[in-house]
């Protein structure tokens, strides 16, 4: 079986990977940590009515969770307008035995061995090789394959190590191990209500 999709890196998409990529990184969570904190603070602040002081630490929860993700949203967008990315029409083609990436000037194909994560955001799903390079999906792009795809990145890469929403934004399960648990549970079924064949006794 193979699934074969072809889609174009846009900005928004670009972005929206670089501000995932940055926020869990060691500075981007240890961001997260003190935003959080300055949460608890200001609302800390405002139930002792010191809302000076809250309002000061409500800055930083904006800084954190507004102000620089909005940054990084239009830094990439500028710099992706003047890349020539943007122009390129990448075909991925998911097989049994890897991924194949193919673009005008080169082709090469992965073993799904190779990626260490699968994760979706909103709007991309992309898989993460070793050294932190991805594959980035655009979904708006995938159409009618997407369900394939996703099928495919589960039924090749461990559980744990994907993430990734249904277009009805729940959580997709591994479908490997819960199948086979299904299909071990039915044989005991049948095992223990299957009736003794006639005309057969216990062994001599």
């Amino acid at each position: 079986m193979s699934v074969k999709v072809e889609v174009k890196l846009d900005a928004e998409s670009m972005a929206d990977f670089m501000i995932y990529h940055i926020y869990t990184s060691g500075a981007g969570v240890a961001a997260l940590v003190l935003g959080m904190l300055n949460v608890g603070l200001t609302i800390a602040f405002v139930m002792r009515r010191q809302f000076l002081l809250a309002v000061v630490f409500f800055l930083f929860v904006l800084l954190v969770f507004v102000v620089f993700p909005a940054f990084i949203r239009k830094k990439v967008v500028k710099q992706m307008q003047n890349s020539r990315r943007l122009e390129e029409t990448v075909t991925y083609e998911f097989m049994d035995d890897g991924i194949m990436t193919t673009t005008t000037e080169d082709s090469g194909k992965a073993s799904w061995s190779k990626f260490k994560r699968a994760i979706s955001r909103k709007q991309i799903i992309f898989l993460y090789d070793a050294q932190k390079r991805a594959i980035i999906l655009p979904v708006a792009q995938l159409g009618d394959k997407y369900t394939d795809i996703v099928d495919m990145i589960f039924a090749h890469m461990p559980a744990p190590a994907v993430r990734i929403r249904r277009a009805d934004g729940k959580k997709m399960k591994a479908a490997g191990p819960s199948r086979k648990a299904e299909k071990m549970k039915a044989e005991v079924n049948e095992n223990e209500t299957r009736e003794p064949e006639e005309g057969k006794g216990p062994e001599q």
